[in-house]
């Protein structure tokens, strides 16, 4: 997908997760996860930090050449034993509780219902540039977008699993984020599993 449709993937993604954060009960905002002790309210306000993110991350326009080139290379790097999604899972836990109890509904609901519409249309103005990557990458930003799509639908995926209510997820947005985690596994591997011919499983790939 071009970066405009990509774009439009993931406002269709936030506009569900504000419409999630406008009728939930008391008892939903407590209900478990499948992620440790994040509740819903926990996972709600993690997901929320990406539209925030989004929002500075179209200002970190550069004019040099990406460093990955494309999502999935960086996503392999991020969760690598050593990579980021490793090493800085104990703090990204942290602050998703820290922050469910800091903001307010209201102010969560925000950030999908208007923080990220900003930053798409921001970006939609920016077009096809390459972006600092919160000084951990440079990448396209298109790529970048991938990496929201990918961000907001597995969480969708977790929010929805926590409530009981069927994995109905936007299609366009559950589809690329198919793509780019098929994209992350070692393509021999995964074919080979895929067709039931392998012997090793190149799955999960994301932590």
């Amino acid at each position: 997908m071009r970066l405009d449709d990509r774009l439009g993937a993931l406002a269709e993604l936030w506009s569900v997760w504000a419409g999630h954060g406008r009728d939930k009960t008391d008892e939903q905002w407590r209900r478990p996860t499948r992620l440790g002790d994040w509740d819903v309210r926990s996972l709600f306000a993690h997901a929320g930090g990406w539209p925030v993110g989004f929002s500075a991350l179209v200002d970190r326009v550069t004019d040099a050449e990406p460093t990955h080139a494309t999502a999935a290379a960086l996503l392999r790097e991020f969760n690598a034993p050593d990579g980021v999604a490793n090493t800085r899972r104990e703090r990204v836990a942290a602050g998703a509780r820290e922050d469910a109890v800091t903001y307010t509904t209201a102010q969560m609901l925000d950030v999908f219902a208007e923080t990220g519409p900003r930053a798409i249309g921001t970006a939609r103005e920016r077009g096809p540039v390459v972006v600092d990557y919160f000084g951990m990458a440079l990448l396209r930003l298109e790529e970048a977008v991938s990496i929201g799509i990918m961000e907001a639908t597995v969480h969708l995926l977790d929010l929805k699993r926590a409530l009981g209510e069927p994995p109905e997820i936007p299609a366009t947005g559950l589809r690329h984020t198919a793509a780019l985690l098929a994209e992350m596994a070692p393509p021999v591997d995964f074919v080979e599993a895929a067709t039931g011919r392998g012997t090793s499983n190149p799955l999960p790939v994301l932590s």
